[in-house]
């Protein structure tokens, strides 16, 4: 099963809020608040690459909040 974990950037001030719209998709496995140049990591699973790729471009980015996204799929 493929596996990503996506670098969420946020508008100041919308962590929270976006972790908790985060938590409510159902391919988001654990999303995490992180420091640095991104402010959360969600680990996603799902059937294939391109339900993951739907998941973060239809769901995660359409998010009131999130800035930008970098996607980094785990290999097993």
């Amino acid at each position: 099963m493929p596996t990503a974990y996506v670098m969420i950037a946020c508008d100041y001030g919308q962590e929270e809020q976006v972790l908790e719209e985060l938590k409510a998709i159902d391919r988001v496995i654990e999303a995490r608040g992180t420091e640095g140049h991104y402010d959360i990591v969600a680990e996603i699973e799902s059937k294939t690459i391109d339900e993951i790729n739907t998941t973060v471009s239809e769901k995660i980015r359409r998010i009131d909040g999130v800035r930008s996204t970098l996607i980094l799929l785990a290999q097993c």
